[in-house]
C-alpha cells in the first residue's frame, strides 16, 4: 500500500464521523480507487475511438460494459468487501461473482486465496474487450451516437 494513499486517507477521515480510519478501510478504499482508475482508463479510450463502451465511475459502483459484456464493482463498506461481478454473454454464457475482503494484511478471495482487486480488474477489463474481439465485425458494434468515421474532431490528430 502507498504511504500517500494511506496518509491522505487518514486525514480525510479523521474528519468523517467515525473520526478513524483502520488498516482495512484504508485498504479498500486504495484498493477501490485502483479499480476506478482501471475503468475510467478503458472507458474513456474506448469512447475516445468510438468503441461500444459505457459505464459509471463515480460512487461505490463502478461499471464497464464493452461491447455485449459488463462487469463491475461494488465496495461496501458496511459489510467490509468488494463485490466483483462480471457477464459475459454466451455462448456459453459466463457470470462470476466474488467477493473480496481484507484480512490482515491482504486481500483474500471467496476461497481464502491472495486476491488483488486492481489485477482483478484490470483482468474483467481484459475479459470484456476479448469476447468483443472474438465476435465477426458485425456483431462487434460502434457507438451508435459516434459521428462519422471520416470526421475530424480530435485537433491533436497528426
Amino acid at each position: 500500500m502507498d504511504d500517500w494513499h494511506s496518509k491522505l486517507a487518514r486525514d480525510l477521515m479523521a474528519e468523517t464521523p467515525s473520526g478513524a480510519v483502520f488498516d482495512a478501510g484504508a485498504s479498500m478504499e486504495i484498493a477501490f480507487g485502483q479499480a476506478r482508475s482501471a475503468i475510467t482508463y478503458a472507458l474513456e479510450l474506448a469512447r475516445a475511438h468510438r468503441l461500444p463502451a459505457t459505464g459509471r465511475v463515480e460512487g461505490d459502483e463502478v461499471w464497464l460494459r464493452f461491447g455485449h459484456g459488463q462487469g463491475s464493482l461494488t465496495l461496501n463498506r458496511r459489510e467490509g468487501y468488494i463485490a466483483v461481478e462480471v457477464h459475459l454473454p454466451g455462448p456459453p454464457v459466463a457470470r462470476r461473482e466474488q467477493q473480496l475482503r481484507w484480512h490482515d494484511r491482504g486481500f483474500v478471495d471467496d476461497s481464502g486465496g491472495p486476491a488483488d482487486p486492481g489485477a482483478i480488474t484490470r483482468t474483467l477489463i481484459d475479459e470484456l474487450v476479448a469476447d468483443w474481439r472474438s465476435r465477426p465485425e458485425s456483431e462487434r458494434g460502434r457507438l451508435s451516437s459516434a459521428p462519422p468515421p471520416d470526421l475530424d474532431d480530435e485537433p491533436t490528430k497528426a
